[in-house]
């Protein structure tokens, strides 16, 4: 099978790690009663644009799955097919678990921000290696979470097409599949594929919502059907502008850079591609907790898309304000504050997860 995949380049800084466990800690023990940060929850819908499906680890017989699972060749129930790989379910549903939502948008956060090199069996160049001290995380660490430290953000479990009361799940085809090989060698120049000729980690890997390789499909597996959709939201608890800006653009939020996700079995040959649309946002008022009478703020049509633009705009780096020739410049204070983004790292995974 051709390899399908890109690397998006380290920044060329190093990872800013900060302290959050001195006077400035924040986290989920209190609410921040200031304009600084931001605590709710993104309501999102997911609609399915490839094949999707999170592998459960389970081959169940077809008659198991006889009322739920349509096999569109035959136009029937998958009584008949002898074995067939289960996706993850609750309550006879398709479910993508909250977790494998949060790993895939941490490695797009990762790959625009300034953050550590994670979950790993490549060599880590000096400087990205993981976080596991409160008193140094990276960008992605302090909102998705670390060694001794929850995050900021929690993703619940994307219930499948919620407006249909029968399954109507489909058996799809798949071919053997392999796990990465940190070590291999293009077999036509010879050269490491995962290092460049100084031996340095080329970058991040992402797979492209596209294959155009005939594959010979082997096993059968359960997925949902296109056009489908999962329903989900996230909460989130004292993220800066900036953070919150960040998170957005790695849900494909940005105008300027829409992004699919890419999740579960078969990203190497296409499949798992879902859009994302954010279509509520619930701000929380914590005058909510100091009244009887005040409510959280709902965000819906133009006054959310407004909102979502204003945050993405923090998280990016702006043109400097020019200053009279006769003026020093000031120099610029490093904080939890400071912008995010890292445009280069962010067109170049555009390229490949635009949608």
């Amino acid at each position: 099978m051709a390899r399908n995949y890109h690397f998006i380049s380290l920044p060329q800084d190093k990872p800013h790690r900060i302290n959050i466990s001195g006077q400035e800690k924040f986290g989920h023990d209190k609410y921040q009663i200031n304009n600084q940060r931001y605590s709710g929850k993104l309501f999102l819908n997911l609609t399915v644009i490839a094949p999707v499906s999170v592998n459960s680890g389970i081959k169940v017989m077809g008659s198991d799955l006889a009322q739920q699972t349509l096999d569109p060749n035959s136009a029937k129930y998958v009584a008949t097919i002898s074995l067939i790989q289960s996706s993850v379910q609750q309550n006879q549903r398709l479910i993508i678990p909250g977790s494998s939502l949060k790993g895939v948008i941490r490695s797009i956060y990762e790959a625009i921000t300034k953050s550590c090199l994670c979950k790993t069996n490549a060599k880590v160049p000096e400087g990205y290696s993981e976080c596991k001290d409160t008193a140094k995380l990276c960008p992605a660490c302090v909102t998705f979470g670390a060694m001794s430290w929850l995050g900021l953000v929690h993703f619940h479990d994307a219930q499948y097409d919620p407006d249909n009361e029968k399954p109507g799940f489909q058996t799809g085809l798949i071919p053997p599949l392999f796990s990465p090989q940190p070590d291999a060698v293009d077999l036509e120049t010879g050269e490491k594929i995962y290092y460049d000729s100084n031996n340095k980690i080329r970058g991040r890997k992402f797979y492209p919502h596209t294959y155009n390789e005939e594959v010979k499909p082997t096993f059968r597996i359960q997925q949902a059907e296109l056009g489908k959709k999962f329903t989900t939201y996230v909460n989130y608890t004292n993220l800066t502008k900036a953070q919150l800006g960040t998170l957005l653009i790695a849900l494909g939020q940005d105008p300027e850079n829409r992004l699919g996700l890419k999740i579960g079995s078969g990203k190497a040959v296409g499949m798992g591609t879902l859009k994302i649309d954010v279509v509520k946002v619930e701000q929380l008022n914590i005058n909510r907790y100091l009244s009887y009478n005040s409510n959280s703020l709902d965000l819906e049509g133009e006054n959310l898309q407004i909102f979502i633009l204003d945050v993405i705009k923090s998280a990016k780096p702006q043109p400097e304000p020019k200053q009279p020739a006769n003026q020093p410049r000031k120099p610029i204070m490093k904080s939890a504050n400071q912008t995010l983004v890292q445009l280069k790292q962010l067109q170049e995974l555009k390229e490949i997860l635009k949608i």
